[in-house]
């Protein structure tokens, strides 16, 4: 099992709009083969920065399945905009 840690800094002002539009972006990577669950926080001392855990079965799954799919720029569609810069991704194996 894999799992993706990205952390999402928003420009200041953003986050309630990120929340608002993410149940319309959840769907792009919830039909995605291989994908199993996910999880998004929002910092209490940095309010416009977020943590998104995805559970994936496969790094494939994560890298293939779902990066390079149609999938992945439509999910960014929805909220990509809202970004400062470009997030941190880290991607580990679960022990």
């Amino acid at each position: 099992m894999i799992l993706e840690i990205a952390t999402i800094t928003l420009k200041p002002g953003n986050a309630d709009t990120f929340i608002s539009v993410m149940p319309d972006a959840f769907p792009f990577v919830e039909s995605t083969p291989g994908y199993l669950r996910h999880e998004l926080h929002r910092g209490l001392e940095s309010p416009d920065t977020f943590t998104l855990l995805i559970w994936w079965e496969t790094l494939e799954a994560h890298t293939v399945t779902f990066r390079e799919s149609e999938r992945f720029p439509a999910w960014r569609s929805v909220w990509g905009h809202l970004m400062e810069s470009a997030g941190i991704v880290h991607v580990t194996q679960v022990c």
